[in-house]
């Protein structure tokens, strides 16, 4: 049994199926067509894992940028609340969906479909061009706006992850594959995994999949999860997690995960395979196969 193996079996299973994919794209088209009966809906398209590839099998949401006009966000010469426009969103999807949960979020309204994906539906408003990209303002989850461009911060994880031959986002699924595995679901920012593997260039050079990971849970362990400066300088900061408690929760998954995948690299640099999956194992809690 070569360790290596079992992460190439772990990335193969982790990946979204034909059915997730499908029901995602069928969830986006009716929520288009509510949005657009009662918003001056500009655009809409999908971000998030789900455009960056990084979906896992049962686990991850789809972000969905809903972006209206200007119109719809001002009353006079005043922008109005994010927090009016997230429950104008939440009250009309909850009419289209009346026995489908759906509940605001601080940056967006969550239709919990079941048997996934859930979709995030983010009010985005045009800002400017940024470079050669566009620029919008979305819900900052106090009431207020703040800046973002995911399609430049894509480029961005994209470029990282071309460099590294598609290591990153391989990576990047093992990452949020082991989150979804802690016993305490701490709800780290898949965005905030993604730009923290691009800039801080973990899966470049010559590693294996163990190695990188374990460089993951140190960082995060390291940096004890706190947000990450926006290297691009848009968002001003990209956050871990989205409360203290989420916070001390993820730290201490990451801490202990970062022993264990320490030692699990010891072993397997040792020649003991068998102490190395074990290792594996008990960081992904008994879901690593052999």
């Amino acid at each position: 049994m070569r360790v290596a193996n079992c992460f190439f079996r772990l990335i193969s299973r982790v990946q979204p199926t034909n059915a997730e994919i499908a029901r995602a794209e069928q969830h986006v088209a009716t929520i288009r067509t509510r949005l657009k009966s009662t918003f001056k809906l500009r655009r809409m398209f999908i971000g998030g894992s789900y455009s960056r590839g990084t979906l896992i099998c049962g686990a991850s949401d789809v972000d969905l940028f809903a972006v209206i006009a200007h119109t719809d966000v001002t009353w006079g010469r005043h922008w109005k609340s994010s927090e009016s426009v997230l429950n104008r969103f939440r009250d009309e999807l909850a009419a289209r969906y009346p026995m489908t949960p759906v509940r605001r979020d601080l940056q967006a309204v969550v239709v919990a479909f079941s048997g996934r994906p859930c979709v995030d539906v983010v009010p985005a408003v045009f800002e400017q061009m940024a470079g050669n990209r566009p620029q919008y303002f979305i819900p900052d989850g106090e009431g207020r706006w703040m800046p973002t461009s995911p399609e430049k911060h894509n480029l961005y994880i994209r470029s990282a992850d071309a460099r590294s031959k598609g290591k990153l986002r391989r990576v990047a699924q093992l990452v949020k594959f082991w989150r979804e595995c802690c016993s305490r679901r701490f709800a780290i920012s898949s965005f905030h995994i993604e730009m923290l593997l691009a800039s801080t260039q973990v899966c470049s050079g010559v590693k294996t999949y163990a190695a990188c990971v374990t460089e993951v849970l140190r960082n995060l362990a390291d940096r004890e999860c706190r947000a990450l400066q926006d290297p691009l300088g848009i968002s001003g900061i990209i956050p871990a997690v989205k409360t203290h408690s989420q916070q001390e929760d993820a730290l201490a998954s990451a801490r202990y995960a970062r022993e264990h995948a320490k030692d699990a690299c010891v072993a397997d640099y040792s020649g003991d395979s068998e102490e190395a999956w074990r290792q594996w194992n008990i960081v992904f809690k008994g879901n690593f196969p052999r």
